[in-house]
């Protein structure tokens, strides 16, 4: 079911860990972005602040708006906002300070 004002799209950038089989020395591995779903981003004018999940209070730059089926995405991964299904037209690129499950939907903070 798509939700009436979703007019963005959100992705992840999918790292995985591996192992250097001559040295042992953890490797990360870029696989790309990951398409998570349809979101609205909104931009944080005011200078607002949330806890943290260490529980300091940190200034965020957009609270993005999700459907509540989209699984957490835990704090310090890298997300792209982008207008288009492709993630060719960025909105913003941060990483994910903060991710909420609520009963009707699910939040991040960038």
């Amino acid at each position: 079911m798509e939700v009436l004002g979703h007019i963005h799209y959100l992705f992840v950038r999918d790292i995985s860990i591996s192992k250097d089989e001559e040295t042992g020395e953890t490797v990360e591995v870029d696989n790309g972005l990951k398409f998570i779903g349809k979101c609205r981003e909104q931009v944080n004018g005011s200078g607002r602040l949330i806890a943290g999940v260490d529980g300091s209070m940190i200034t965020f730059n957009s609270v993005v708006h999700l459907d509540k089926n989209v699984s957490s995405i835990e704090a310090g991964k890298e997300v792209i906002i982008s207008n288009d299904s492709e993630g060719k037209y960025i909105r913003i690129k941060g990483i994910v300070l903060r991710f909420t499950q609520g009963l009707l939907h699910n939040r991040l903070w960038v």
